[in-house]
Protein backbone atom coordinates (compact mmCIF):
# COMPACT_ATOMS: atom_id res chain seq x y z
CA UNK A 1 0.00 0.00 0.00
CA UNK A 2 1.39 3.42 -0.85
CA UNK A 3 1.74 6.30 1.58
CA UNK A 4 -1.17 8.31 0.15
CA UNK A 5 -3.47 5.32 0.70
CA UNK A 6 -2.28 4.94 4.30
CA UNK A 7 -2.89 8.65 4.97
CA UNK A 8 -6.35 8.34 3.41
CA UNK A 9 -7.12 5.45 5.77
CA UNK A 10 -6.15 7.64 8.74
CA UNK A 11 -8.45 10.39 7.46
CA UNK A 12 -11.26 7.85 7.08
CA UNK A 13 -10.54 6.79 10.71
CA UNK A 14 -10.09 3.23 9.53
CA UNK A 15 -8.27 0.94 11.96
CA UNK A 16 -6.56 -0.58 8.92
CA UNK A 17 -4.42 2.57 8.82
CA UNK A 18 -2.43 1.48 11.87
CA UNK A 19 -1.88 -2.02 10.47
CA UNK A 20 -0.77 -0.63 7.10
CA UNK A 21 1.59 1.84 8.76
CA UNK A 22 3.00 -0.92 10.95
CA UNK A 23 3.57 -3.24 7.99
CA UNK A 24 5.39 -0.59 6.02
CA UNK A 25 7.31 1.44 8.62
CA UNK A 26 7.53 -0.50 11.89
CA UNK A 27 11.16 -1.43 11.32
CA UNK A 28 12.11 2.21 10.72
CA UNK A 29 10.24 3.44 13.80
CA UNK A 30 11.54 0.64 15.99
CA UNK A 31 15.11 1.44 14.93
CA UNK A 32 14.69 5.08 16.00
CA UNK A 33 13.08 4.03 19.30
CA UNK A 34 15.84 1.50 20.08
CA UNK A 35 18.59 4.00 19.24
CA UNK A 36 17.18 6.40 21.82
CA UNK A 37 15.83 4.03 24.48
CA UNK A 38 18.34 1.14 24.29
CA UNK A 39 15.72 -1.23 25.75
CA UNK A 40 13.38 -3.52 23.79
CA UNK A 41 10.50 -3.25 26.28
CA UNK A 42 10.73 0.54 26.28
CA UNK A 43 10.93 0.52 22.48
CA UNK A 44 7.79 -1.64 22.33
CA UNK A 45 5.96 0.80 24.62
CA UNK A 46 7.21 3.66 22.48
CA UNK A 47 5.96 2.03 19.28
CA UNK A 48 2.48 1.51 20.76
CA UNK A 49 2.42 5.16 21.85
CA UNK A 50 3.70 6.23 18.43
CA UNK A 51 0.89 4.47 16.62
CA UNK A 52 -1.58 6.14 18.97
CA UNK A 53 0.18 9.44 18.31
CA UNK A 54 -0.22 8.92 14.58
CA UNK A 55 -3.91 8.10 15.06
CA UNK A 56 -4.41 11.29 17.09
CA UNK A 57 -2.41 13.44 14.64
CA UNK A 58 -4.38 12.63 11.49
CA UNK A 59 -6.59 14.49 11.04
CA UNK A 60 -5.89 17.42 11.37
CA UNK A 61 -2.36 16.84 10.01
CA UNK A 62 -1.90 15.55 6.47
CA UNK A 63 1.83 14.84 6.22
CA UNK A 64 3.58 15.43 2.92
CA UNK A 65 6.12 12.68 3.67
CA UNK A 66 4.62 9.89 5.78
CA UNK A 67 7.85 8.16 6.90
CA UNK A 68 9.38 11.47 8.01
CA UNK A 69 6.22 12.33 9.95
CA UNK A 70 6.18 8.87 11.55
CA UNK A 71 9.86 9.13 12.49
CA UNK A 72 9.22 12.54 14.07
CA UNK A 73 6.29 11.18 16.10
CA UNK A 74 8.29 8.12 17.14
CA UNK A 75 11.38 10.15 18.00
CA UNK A 76 9.40 12.61 20.13
CA UNK A 77 7.60 9.75 21.86
CA UNK A 78 10.91 7.99 22.56
CA UNK A 79 12.47 11.16 23.93
CA UNK A 80 9.52 11.74 26.27
CA UNK A 81 9.75 8.15 27.49
CA UNK A 82 13.53 8.45 27.84
CA UNK A 83 13.18 11.58 29.99
CA UNK A 84 10.45 9.98 32.08
CA UNK A 85 12.32 6.72 32.75
CA UNK A 86 15.80 8.15 33.11
CA UNK A 87 15.25 11.63 34.48
CA UNK A 88 18.38 11.51 36.61
CA UNK A 89 20.58 9.57 34.18
CA UNK A 90 22.37 10.85 31.09
CA UNK A 91 23.66 9.07 28.06
CA UNK A 92 26.31 10.01 25.53
CA UNK A 93 24.01 11.72 22.99
CA UNK A 94 22.35 13.91 25.60
CA UNK A 95 25.72 14.66 27.21
CA UNK A 96 27.19 15.80 23.87
CA UNK A 97 24.29 18.13 23.23
CA UNK A 98 24.70 19.87 26.59
CA UNK A 99 27.53 21.77 24.85
CA UNK A 100 24.77 23.69 23.10
CA UNK A 101 22.53 24.53 26.04
CA UNK A 102 22.69 26.91 28.93
CA UNK A 103 19.95 25.09 30.79
CA UNK A 104 17.64 28.08 30.35
CA UNK A 105 14.15 27.54 29.00
CA UNK A 106 13.65 28.83 25.47
CA UNK A 107 10.40 30.46 24.45
CA UNK A 108 8.50 29.07 21.45
CA UNK A 109 9.75 31.89 19.20
CA UNK A 110 13.35 31.12 20.20
CA UNK A 111 12.84 27.40 19.56
CA UNK A 112 11.43 28.13 16.10
CA UNK A 113 14.30 30.51 15.30
CA UNK A 114 16.85 28.00 16.62
CA UNK A 115 15.32 25.35 14.34
CA UNK A 116 15.68 27.64 11.34
CA UNK A 117 19.28 28.46 12.26
CA UNK A 118 20.12 24.76 12.68
CA UNK A 119 18.54 23.98 9.30
CA UNK A 120 20.56 26.72 7.59
CA UNK A 121 23.70 25.52 9.39
CA UNK A 122 23.16 21.95 8.18
CA UNK A 123 22.46 23.11 4.61
CA UNK A 124 25.94 24.64 4.52
CA UNK A 125 27.63 21.41 5.65
CA UNK A 126 28.85 18.81 3.21
CA UNK A 127 26.61 15.80 2.72
CA UNK A 128 28.80 13.61 4.95
CA UNK A 129 28.57 16.12 7.80
CA UNK A 130 24.79 16.52 7.46
CA UNK A 131 24.21 12.78 7.43
CA UNK A 132 26.58 12.22 10.36
CA UNK A 133 24.90 14.98 12.41
CA UNK A 134 21.37 13.78 11.69
CA UNK A 135 22.13 10.11 12.31
CA UNK A 136 23.81 10.93 15.61
CA UNK A 137 21.54 13.63 17.02
CA UNK A 138 18.20 13.03 15.33
CA UNK A 139 18.12 9.26 14.97
CA UNK A 140 20.23 8.67 18.09
CA UNK A 141 22.71 6.29 16.48
CA UNK A 142 26.06 5.64 18.11
CA UNK A 143 29.02 7.54 16.71
CA UNK A 144 30.50 4.30 15.37
CA UNK A 145 27.24 3.40 13.56
CA UNK A 146 26.88 6.87 12.06
CA UNK A 147 30.57 6.97 11.08
CA UNK A 148 30.26 3.62 9.34
CA UNK A 149 27.31 4.86 7.29
CA UNK A 150 29.17 7.94 6.06
CA UNK A 151 32.40 6.02 5.48
CA UNK A 152 34.74 7.60 8.02
CA UNK A 153 36.52 6.34 11.11
CA UNK A 154 35.01 6.67 14.56
CA UNK A 155 37.71 9.08 15.80
CA UNK A 156 37.25 11.24 12.72
CA UNK A 157 33.48 11.27 13.38
CA UNK A 158 33.99 12.36 17.01
CA UNK A 159 36.20 15.24 15.87
CA UNK A 160 33.83 16.26 13.08
CA UNK A 161 30.80 16.21 15.40
CA UNK A 162 32.66 18.18 18.07
CA UNK A 163 33.63 20.87 15.56
CA UNK A 164 30.11 20.99 14.17
CA UNK A 165 28.64 21.45 17.65
CA UNK A 166 31.13 24.24 18.42
CA UNK A 167 30.38 26.01 15.12
CA UNK A 168 26.65 25.60 15.61
CA UNK A 169 26.89 27.03 19.12
CA UNK A 170 28.75 30.10 17.79
CA UNK A 171 26.14 30.55 15.11
CA UNK A 172 23.24 30.27 17.55
CA UNK A 173 24.87 32.80 19.88
CA UNK A 174 25.60 35.16 16.97
CA UNK A 175 21.89 35.03 16.08
CA UNK A 176 20.90 35.91 19.65
CA UNK A 177 19.88 32.46 20.83
CA UNK A 178 21.26 32.19 24.36
CA UNK A 179 22.96 28.81 24.58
Amino acid sequence: MNDADIIALFWERSERAIKALEEKYDRLGRSVAMNILKDSQDAEECMNDSYLGMWNSMPPERPAVLPAFFVAVTRNTALKLYRKKRASKRDAVMEELTDLTSGEVLFDDDVDRAGEIINRFLERQDKRGRVLFMRRYYFGESVSEAAKVVGIGENNAYVKLSRMRANLKKELEKEGINV
